[in-house]
């Protein structure tokens, strides 16, 4: 075994260990090689395991069947200052200790790259705009970003895998699960596809499963691979709101599609509009929002650093991080003073409603709204949406059609 491949073998093997977390695995490898690393940690000594509970897994834990392992399911490990490891990732203060990959990962070299990101419960419109954004700029050698996730990045990476020509740019995913844990379980096609045509990246190991907390950090890698991020779709929480303050943070600018005011899918993107997001109603927008950015890049290393852009999430009362909108730096304008309100749901009328016939309710807008959205909105079973929707319409305050419904004005 190389060097190399010795410094490969042991990341993936120390990103493997259970307990081990990414910002866990940082601080294991701070100053250490990932092979003084493991060494430290079997013998008891590593001073970022003061109470050893590393020491024992990985005693026992066989590196050479690490390696084949990997080599087996075709994935590939990155790790910094080793060949193949993403050149924008090198010296992010969110930087992964290691990166996993299927695919080619030198596609995000020497192209522009734009992430497309946004709501998962997509509407058509949202999705429809994704895809023929993604399109466009694929079709001008653009790599397109996003997270394989359902809704928007599922419509950017079917848009971008629409152009086949010469000199179409590859797209790229970055997940938030093992490579060999496809979520959702209906993307497995559209991962193979981007894998097979560009690439497939996470910094979680073979097995790990998909859980919450590791979306919104996997948005930072989004954020940090792009020169562009644009959110299509997003509600107000959004998770995608992740990567745009992610992207703030590190000077890279932030554009969101508008949508209608009367849509809870757009109340997140038309927010950041009005913060001083750029505006895109085409690739056409975008592009030149990728020029503007090339011609800022050296200005981004000093944009990198946590303290310049100084953006908290809030933790509300349920205990989940709210992500905050990022914070644009844009020309003086006199305006009004206005106080806006913090963003919520829509008073619902009606005070006799049940708990799930009043989220139903929240969970509608004045646009069309397919049923299949309808329950990523709430989390209900289809019964029980399917029941609220149906005495939400006997009472006049639902408008129902061919598999949509709506709030009536």
């Amino acid at each position: 075994m190389t060097g190399s491949q010795a410094v490969r073998v042991h990341a993936a093997a120390l990103a493997g260990l259970p307990g081990m977390t990414p910002v866990r695995l940082a601080k294991i490898t701070d100053g250490f090689t990932p092979v003084t690393a493991w060494r430290a940690l079997v013998a008891g000594a590593h001073p970022g395991d003061p109470m050893r509970r590393f020491e024992a897994a990985a005693r026992t834990t066989e590196v050479d069947a690490v390696a084949r392992r990997y080599r087996t399911a075709g994935v590939t490990v990155l790790v910094p200052g080793e060949r193949g490891y993403p050149s924008r990732l090198e010296g992010d203060p969110g930087a992964p200790a290691v990166l996993f990959a299927l695919g080619d990962p030198g596609v995000l070299e020497g192209r522009p790259r734009v992430a497309i990101v946004g709501t998962r419960s997509a509407t058509p419109y949202g999705r429809r705009v994704a895809m023929e954004i993604a399109a466009d700029l694929a079709g001008h050698g653009v790599v397109v970003v996003s997270g394989l996730a359902a809704g928007i990045d599922a419509a950017a990476h079917v848009g971008a895998l629409g152009r086949t020509e010469e000199g179409a740019g590859p797209p790229v995913g970055v997940v938030g699960t093992g490579l060999d844990q496809v979520y959702p379980a209906s993307s497995r096609s559209l991962w193979e596809d981007v894998s097979s045509r560009g690439a497939v990246l996470a910094e979680s190991p073979l097995g790990t499963v998909p859980r919450p907390g590791v979306f919104p950090a996997r948005n930072r890698i989004i954020a940090a691979l792009s020169d562009v991020v644009v959110v299509v779709e997003s509600h107000h929480r959004g998770g995608s709101l992740y990567t745009a303050e992610a992207a703030a943070r590190r000077g890279i600018p932030v554009c969101a599609v508008p949508g209608s005011v009367k849509s809870l899918s757009s109340s997140g993107t038309n927010a950041l509009l009005v913060d001083g997001c750029i505006p895109v109603r085409d690739a056409t927008d975008v592009l030149v929002a990728v020029s503007l950015a090339g011609a800022a890049t050296p200005a981004r290393t000093a944009a990198a650093r946590p303290s310049d852009a100084p953006l908290a999430a809030a933790r509300p009362s349920g205990g989940q991080p709210t992500a905050t909108r990022p914070a644009i730096t844009r020309p003086a304008i006199t305006r009004p003073a206005i106080t806006r309100p913090t963003a919520a749901r829509p008073t619902v009328p009606g005070t006799d409603l049940t708990p799930l016939q009043r989220s139903v309710l929240e969970a509608l807008d004045e646009t069309p709204t397919p049923f299949e959205t309808l329950l990523l909105r709430t989390d209900l079973s289809v019964a029980e949406a399917a029941q609220a929707c149906e005495h939400l319409v006997e009472r006049g305050m639902v408008e129902t059609g061919a598999g949509w419904w709506s709030r009536r004005s």
